[in-house]
């Protein structure tokens, strides 16, 4: 059982990182305002479901964790 939590901890890493480099080459492109996939993402709910507390929690990561590559390559650009 170990060893399936541990592959599927790994595809959920996976996933969240492919997720971030997406939405954060749609900003550097200029395909999506930067800040508008956090604002769209932010009020996602699982009302009534055993996993909201969790799947609002991991969301609202993953939109903190995009503002702040978003600031670091602002502060990277010198502005």
């Amino acid at each position: 059982m170990t060893d399936r939590i541990e592959r599927l901890e790994a595809q959920v890493n996976a996933l969240a990182q492919g997720w971030l480099r997406l939405a954060a080459i749609l900003e550097v492109e200029g395909l999506v305002t930067p800040g508008r996939i956090d604002r769209a993402l932010r009020p996602v709910q699982w009302p009534g479901q055993p996993i909201e507390a969790e799947a609002t929690k991991t969301l609202a990561w993953l939109c903190d964790q995009l503002a702040e590559a978003r600031d670091t390559r602002r502060i990277s650009a010198g502005g």
